[in-house]
């Protein structure tokens, strides 16, 4: 769920340690198009899109997001963070262009102020609806299904912007597990009128970059102050469900937080808890029993669920072979994958994707 595809736009996608993915054409320097040649651009790219090896997920860094959607009168981009408003979605983004399972590597927060939209994100279907916030967390897998006359105004923000503002990780990473299953979160009427706040003041500091440090100071400070409401928000969430809230000031909860971000960068090629514990400098007894207390679950489960979140993805929406899976997964061969896949799922890699 992303931006409007118009004027000074190019079409490429990063190639990452992840099933390749990449455009061989590009759509560079065009300023001032008519609604015709408008048109005729959208249907160009939606034949690349068409002609695509769909064993290609799609993998969108803030930058890409930005060189593919073009930028609109209003929008903010700012040191590795864009912020903007949408208030004709339909007019303003192509669906089709966003119809194939994408990985965005940025943290995304929409604000939807009217009407709905549906989308898959990690294999589970949600809608956004008036007065909620859908949370996207870096490397989740989101496809558009539909909108319904959907306004939405958006923050989208590297990590090394969050690192570089200061916010706490720890507090984040709390919060990443229930996310993860719920990204959009119902508003009451105190914190959507605090997080449209933020936004409005977001918009009234400009469209372009700051050209002092005292104001590039207060969007740092107001982007700040809204990650942490939406903290807020999420904790109130998990307070209504019963789940338990980690809290995030001990030494154990900051060897999560960096037990779970290491594990996202190598959860692909590495399934040991050992490899895990060597990189914390921890034995594993001791990573499994501190994430264990930290989270409820231990160490072996949350590789095991990375992995077979992945395997479920590449199945349901790529062309690659089982044997093919097997190998990018880093498995020996196609019968180990299976076993372990089957232990998990309670189906076989072939069965899933016939099911799909």
């Amino acid at each position: 769920m992303v931006y409007s595809f118009s004027m000074q736009s190019s079409l490429f996608a990063e190639r990452q340690k992840r099933p390749p993915c990449r455009l061989n054409s590009s759509i560079r320097s065009i300023l001032n198009l008519s609604a015709n040649i408008d048109r005729q651009i959208v249907i160009f790219v939606r034949k690349i899109h068409d002609k695509m090896n769909e064993k290609d997920i799609q993998s969108f860094s803030l930058a890409t997001l930005i060189d593919v959607c073009g930028r609109r009168p209003g929008d903010i981009c700012y040191d590795g963070c864009l912020i903007a408003s949408r208030v004709n979605v339909q007019d303003e983004i192509d669906i089709d262009l966003f119809r194939y399972p994408t990985r965005i590597d940025a943290f995304v927060i929409l604000l939807c102020s009217k009407g709905s939209g549906t989308f898959t994100s990690n294999l589970t279907r949600h809608t956004l609806t008036e007065n909620s916030i859908f949370v996207h967390l870096p490397g989740s897998i989101i496809q558009a299904e539909s909108t319904e006359e959907i306004a939405l105004h958006a923050v989208i923000c590297e990590e090394e912007f969050i690192r570089r503002i200061n916010i706490d990780i720890r507090l984040l990473s709390q919060l990443f597990l229930h996310v993860e299953k719920q990204p959009c979160l119902k508003l009451d009427e105190k914190e959507w009128t605090g997080i449209t706040r933020s936004f409005e003041e977001l918009g009234a500091e400009g469209t372009e970059m700051p050209a002092d440090v005292y104001s590039a100071e207060v969007i740092r400070s107001i982007i700040r102050t809204l990650a942490y409401k939406v903290c807020r928000v999420i904790g109130r969430h998990i307070e209504t469900s019963g789940e338990r809230q980690i809290s995030a000031r001990s030494r154990n909860d900051e060897y999560f937080s960096q037990f779970m971000n290491i594990l996202g960068k190598h959860y692909t090629q590495e399934r040991s808890v050992g490899f895990y514990a060597g990189q914390l400098n921890l034995t594993p007894k001791y990573l499994t029993t501190l994430i264990r207390k930290t989270s409820g679950r231990t160490a072996v489960e949350w590789i095991d669920d990375y992995v077979v979140l992945e395997a479920k993805n590449l199945l349901k929406y790529s062309t690659m072979s089982i044997q093919e899976i097997a190998y990018y997964l880093n498995f020996s061969n196609q019968s180990f994958f299976g076993k372990y896949f089957k232990s998990h799922t309670g189906m076989t890699p072939s069965a899933y994707r016939i099911g799909r």
